[in-house]
């Protein structure tokens, strides 16, 4: 038995989260473990200041097909086993509630510093606040090519 049975890896499709999927498929593959990866569609931006502007067009059949076809391209590369989820919601909320829904081992995100920094951000440090389980935090901006050590 692994300690890491079941990972979950949030993609907003950033290099940040490309990073990520690719830590997290070194770890589902040196741990067997399944690896599944969510992406939420964001219902309010909160940075609108513009009520009829909050609503973030985002198609999810789009965003399901997107998912689908990355997924086969790791399952067939990696012999992985991948399940997609999409979403609508609050981003960080939402990821929350789903990772208390399921038993997750481990949960990975990447940092979109978009090249200035490896802050977190508001989404970041609030599921880092209050994961029930471990959270893997991986920057966008580093020298390294997402590989782990073994």
């Amino acid at each position: 038995m692994s300690l890491i049975d079941q990972i979950l890896i949030s993609t907003d499709f950033s290099p940040a989260a490309w990073k990520a999927t690719k830590i997290g498929m070194e770890l589902a593959q040196t741990n067997n473990a399944e690896l599944n990866i969510l992406h939420i569609i964001p219902t309010v931006s909160r940075f609108s200041d513009d009520k009829r502007l909050r609503h973030l067009p985002e198609n999810p059949e789009e965003v399901k097909r997107r998912m689908n076809e990355i997924s086969k391209g790791l399952v067939e590369e990696n012999r992985l086993t991948i399940q997609n989820f999409v979403l609508p919601g609050n981003v960080a909320q939402t990821m929350l509630n789903f990772i208390g829904d399921n038993s997750y081992d481990l949960v990975i995100l990447g940092v979109n510093s978009r090249g200035t920094g490896n802050d977190l951000g508001s989404h970041a440090t609030l599921i880092i606040e209050k994961c029930s389980v471990p959270v893997l935090i991986v920057p966008n901006n580093t020298k390294s090519n997402g590989a782990i050590a073994s």
